[in-house]
């Protein structure tokens, strides 16, 4: 999805209701896993969870590959993205660092300076 100039903030992008509406089944599936017995489910069968939660095939590719900025690109809220992150052992500075492109010893790094 290419962006359009109101859709970016200072390099970052705004959550519209034009992603939103993108982003609904990865966003919903990602909302499932605040319960204990969803997470589970997911963690002993991802790509099997999302199938059954109404995802498509590129959306299961992303979440597979942890490709956190794809998933934002394409409408994935940064919050909700979280509990799919903490569900698969990633932390908010490894999804941080992906999407910025940059290794989280990097953003470490870069964050001390700041």
């Amino acid at each position: 999805m290419t962006s359009p100039a109101h859709d970016i903030v200072s390099g970052a992008l705004v959550f519209t209701g034009e992603r939103s509406r993108l982003g609904y089944r990865l966003n919903r599936m990602a909302m499932s896993l605040t319960q204990p017995a969803n997470r589970a489910a997911f963690q002993a069968d991802e790509a099997a969870y999302m199938r059954a939660m109404g995802l498509d095939d590129v959306e299961i590719d992303r979440v597979l590959r942890r490709d956190w900025k794809a998933m934002l690109d394409n409408g994935g809220s940064i919050y909700l993205l979280l509990k799919i992150a903490g569900s698969v052992g990633h932390t908010l500075q490894q999804v941080g660092a992906h999407t910025g492109g940059i290794t989280p010893e990097a953003l470490a790094e870069r964050n001390k300076k700041a």
